[in-house]
């Protein structure tokens, strides 16, 4: 994407991405971090109280005046302060030592935020109108040497908020011994520790409890589930004896298998002009960002669990995003009890944006109760899901931002095209890689296009966080919880574009991984069939006719094909079989069946390789040898879809982890 690569050039000594041009000398970068005194009062009278604190050495009022004014037209969204704390040019607690000495009043660490409670107000403090402020006092069971006598006002105003706060102790002095300062990111943990169990309770499992039928809460029942395995036994055995049951399993195949490769070559046949489409209209919006336009907040959720081997490829690649600091939070999600993803993280010493979220054990542990919790704790206008082992362009956010601005209230989510970048490792890794070439460059496009179904791919999601509420959010008793959130935005009347940036991602090279990984993908998608399926007449209302048919086709299709592949070839040996029988190998009735079969066959594999073929050696330069090796790919499905059916049975809710780290991948990409 030239284009977008060309919007924001940066210089050695400019910065994380997004930042403006630098504006301090070396001198006065370790002058804010240092601790020096305040400049004189004196230099200071024209200022904000805010922007005094920033006057340190050589940082003069009438300089500090000019970066301010410099920093407003640079169309940042906060304070000069809070844009050099996040960008780590500023110690946010020495900034905050310098307030509270400046205020007199007392400065709360981390060891003493640690000690306190939130308590019911016994003075009206509220009347200082202030953001970030709690009420506390220090917890009776306590043994901290830290005494706080009574109930205080903690708060950690930034911008003009700590002018405010200035301005009313100024007014009246007896107010300084009830309030105690401590910084924003303190005061924010603080506040997600407090809010643990109300999320857990209120967040996590509001799917469940505001909308139960689109849970996959309750196990199938045992009575259906029975039922539908013996009735495959039933109708397998039945083709091998009975020549009449054998003609009909095979026609039901055949009526399977030809959708889904009638979906594929429309896929393949349109899928030029929609990229072309979706070319224009990118180029179309970074022409227009170049006026002044108006960022969104965005929140990244990155949920990890044991991946202590990636984290420092992962971080490197989350650094390299190009979007406005002060716009942007990073939230990295880890289970209570993986202490060495903790500690990788810690030792990458992250700056302010990042943020480290521990997610209580409690329900199952699954990455979308992960996101759910952590989906409590946010209030930015766009959220957005990596995994543990993603690249993503440093320009995605930017694109998926401009793209939901004009794509209306309408559009709820965009999905980034997922790319596999340790494609040469192995078999399985080619083919993993052709898969995702065709589906993320060829079938989900076509799908947008045509505002069908589209199942999301579990990572590089784009929401409007107020969407992702409204529809109940994740599934946390979905073992795939991409592809019936994507179903569900379509049931709630909301559409699904596709992003022309990618997402690199790292496949399973072991087929022990890979059968983990496509197990739990099935069983989720047989979660998502049931969930949606348990009142039809509501789906086909929601959907509509066509909605409803591609729903059918893409996960239920996808299915009962899977199960049934290598199955087809014995059913149709045994129709075959009983039309030499009852008519001779010479008759209609075999040529039909003959024929019909052989084109199905013909027609199902060569629709996928032609649409695999046309999007893998655009991207990887591919030749035909790994095209022709699909349909053994296909066959090794089969496995993973019967071991899924047992585990839905057995296991609905258990989560099959992926071993990342494994393979060679090459270096972050620069993009």
């Amino acid at each position: 994407m030239p284009f977008l690569l060309t919007e924001q050039k940066k210089r050695p000594d400019d910065g994380p991405p997004g930042t403006p041009a630098p504006l301090l000398t070396p001198h006065e970068d370790l002058a804010l971090q240092s601790g020096q005194p305040l400049a004189s009062p004196a230099k200071q009278e024209s200022l904000p109280f805010h922007l005094e604190l920033l006057c340190r050495g050589t940082l003069d009022a009438a300089r500090i005046e000019r970066l301010s004014s410099a920093h407003a037209q640079s169309r940042m969204s906060n304070d000069l302060a809070s844009h050099w704390i996040r960008t780590g040019r500023l110690s946010e607690r020495l900034y905050y030592l310098a307030a509270s000495q400046k205020l007199g009043i007392p400065y709360l660490d981390e060891q003493e935020m640690a000690t306190l409670e939130d308590v019911s107000p016994d003075c009206p403090l509220d009347a200082l109108d202030l953001i970030n402020c709690r009420f506390m006092q220090q917890r009776e069971a306590s043994t901290s040497p830290f005494r706080l006598s009574g109930g205080h006002l903690v708060c950690a105003p930034q911008g003009k908020a700590l002018d405010l706060l200035a301005a009313k102790l100024t007014a009246n002095p007896d107010l300084k011994h009830r309030i105690r300062l401590t910084r924003p990111s303190l005061f924010l943990r603080s506040q997600r520790e407090r809010s643990s169990k109300v999320a857990l309770r209120t967040d996590v499992y509001r799917l469940r409890q505001d909308m139960p039928a689109y849970s996959s809460h309750s196990r199938p029942g045992g009575k259906q589930m029975l039922f539908f395995i013996i009735g495959i036994l039933v109708v397998l055995g039945g083709s091998l004896w009975a020549s009449e049951l054998a003609i009909l399993f095979n026609m039901i195949s055949l009526v399977v298998f030809l959708s889904i490769s009638s979906l594929r070559l429309v896929a393949w046949l349109n899928h030029r002009t929609i990229a072309a489409s979706m070319h224009n209209t990118l180029a179309t919006l970074v022409q227009s960002s170049k006026k002044q336009i108006y960022w969104p907040s965005y929140s990244l959720l990155v949920p990890l669990y044991r991946e202590a081997a990636v984290v420092p490829d992962l971080i490197a690649s989350l650094r390299r995003i190009n979007y406005p600091e002060d716009r942007l939070t990073i939230m990295l999600l880890i289970e209570a009890d993986d202490q060495d993803t903790h500690d990788a993280l810690v030792a990458e010493n992250l700056p302010p944006l990042f943020s480290i979220m521990t997610i209580p054990v409690n329900g199952p542990r699954t990455k979308p109760k992960a996101l759910n919790y952590a989906l409590a704790f946010v209030s930015s206008e766009l959220v957005a899901v990596f995994d543990a082992e993603d690249r993503p362009h440093p320009m995605q956010l930017r694109e998926a931002a401009l793209r939901m601005q004009a794509g209306g209230p309408s559009l709820g989510c965009l999905q980034g095209r997922l790319a596999i970048d340790n494609r040469t490792s192995s078999f399985l890794t080619r083919q993993f890689a052709m898969e995702y070439a065709a589906l993320f460059d060829g079938l989900l496009p076509f799908l947008a296009n045509e505002q069908l179904p589209v199942p999301l791919g579990g990572t590089s999601n784009h929401f409007r966080t107020s969407v992702l509420r409204e529809i109940g959010a994740w599934d946390p008793y979905n073992v795939t919880e991409d592809a019936d959130l994507g179903m569900r935005l379509t049931r709630f009347g909301y559409r699904i574009e596709m992003l022309q940036t990618d997402t690199w991602e790292e496949a399973p090279v072991r087929y022990r991984s890979w059968l983990k990984q496509r197990t739990r993908w099935f069983k989720g998608w047989m979660q998502t069939w049931l969930v949606h399926m348990r009142e039809p007449h509501m789906l086909w209302m929601q959907m509509g006719a066509l909605n409803f048919l591609a729903f059918q086709i893409l996960i239920g299709g996808m299915l009962v094909s899977a199960l049934i592949h290598p199955l087809y070839f014995i059913t149709f040996g045994a129709a075959l079989a009983s039309a030499v029988m009852t008519s001779g190998s010479d008759s209609i009735f075999y040529w039909f069946l003959l024929s019909l079969n052989s084109f199905n066959l013909i027609f199902g594999y060569g629709s996928m390789m032609l649409l695999a073929r046309s999007a893998v050696s655009k991207r990887y330069g591919a030749g035909w040898m790994s095209v022709f090796a699909m349909p053994l790919y296909w066959l090794a499905m089969t496995p993973a879809a019967w071991r899924a059916l047992f585990q839905l049975l057995v296991a609905p809710h258990h989560w099959e982890k992926t071993e990342h780290g494994i393979g060679t991948r090459p270096p972050v990409r620069s993009n």
